[in-house]
């Protein structure tokens, strides 16, 4: 009889190709894990793997195997998640994703003001984590931009379109200016964000829609960025929120961007193959309720 261990050490090495790798995410030796999917082998009929170099790639049968693997753990996992919500009614916790959790405080203060028996779990990562970490049912959710993940078998909702804006130093010639377009300020010096930023992304994008090259100057962190721009090293572009928020500061001044393009969707994203918990559901409904 094929063994839920069986299937887990074949899903993971199906992921990674490579023995080593995968015994040592797994922690047993690598001949376990040769053995272990040997023996599958052996049970099914049919070889998975095709030794490819020195990597192991799923042949057609491992790749058709695989799917009904991934609907089995998937259906376990939220078995098993679902009997935790039974079991700790008042000890259920809720888990979030997203770019940068500044602008977003207000949004957590709030939740949990309200719902105060529940944990969250908030945390910050690059855009290139938000979709494995859905896929792996690390997480509930992402707060973050509809373009800063494939959406296809996802679902979201669009909870703020943000609205851009250039951030200049208070003596710039700009700076009392009621709006720009993008085209006025395609010479001057811009302070970046890190390159797999997914707002550094969306602004790389933004600058290719408008037809322009931009003249980067400076890369720096969010914390960094409103001193060096109030400093009159360059400018940089940033949303309504966080303008709001005032996360660069006082000494700045913030121009509104005329730009038809130049607006951002917010969404809360979820796979919709994986449990949510009681607190879970109540998180996405407070998101969606709350004037953001």
């Amino acid at each position: 009889m094929v063994t839920l261990q069986q299937l887990r050490y074949f899903r993971e090495l199906a992921a990674t190709g490579h023995l080593t790798q995968t015994a040592e995410r797994l922690y047993i030796t690598q001949t376990t894990l040769s053995n272990t999917i040997i023996n599958l082998e052996k049970q099914l009929g049919v070889k998975l793997f095709d030794r490819v170099g020195r990597t192991l790639q799923l042949n057609n049968a491992g790749r058709l195997y695989l799917m009904y693997v991934n609907e089995a753990l998937i259906a376990l996992d939220n078995g098993q998640n679902a009997l935790s919500d039974f079991k700790e009614e008042y000890q259920q916790s809720v888990s979030v994703a997203m770019p940068v959790s500044s602008v977003w405080s207000n949004l957590i203060q709030g939740f949990h003001t309200r719902y105060h028996h529940y944990s969250l779990r908030q945390i910050t990562c690059e855009k290139n984590q938000f979709r494995p970490l859905l896929t792996d049912q690390q997480i509930d959710f992402v707060i973050a931009g509809v373009d800063d993940m494939p959406l296809s078998g996802l679902e979201h909702y669009i909870i703020r379109v943000e609205e851009l804006f250039a951030c200049v130093p208070l003596n710039h010639p700009l700076a009392g200016k009621d709006g720009i377009y993008l085209a006025e300020v395609k010479d001057e010096p811009f302070i970046n964000l890190p390159a797999n930023n997914s707002f550094r992304v969306f602004c790389d994008e933004l600058f290719k829609k408008a037809g322009i090259q931009y003249r980067a100057e400076l890369e720096c962190d969010y914390s960094l960025r409103g001193k060096l721009v109030a400093a009159g090293f360059g400018i940089a572009i940033t949303t309504n929120s966080s303008r709001q928020q005032n996360t660069l500061g006082e000494d700045v001044a913030y121009i509104p961007i005329k730009d038809d393009f130049a607006k951002r969707p917010i969404a809360i994203i979820w796979n919709p193959r994986h449990y949510l918990s009681k607190a879970a559901l109540d998180f996405r409904d407070y998101v969606m309720e709350t004037e953001l």
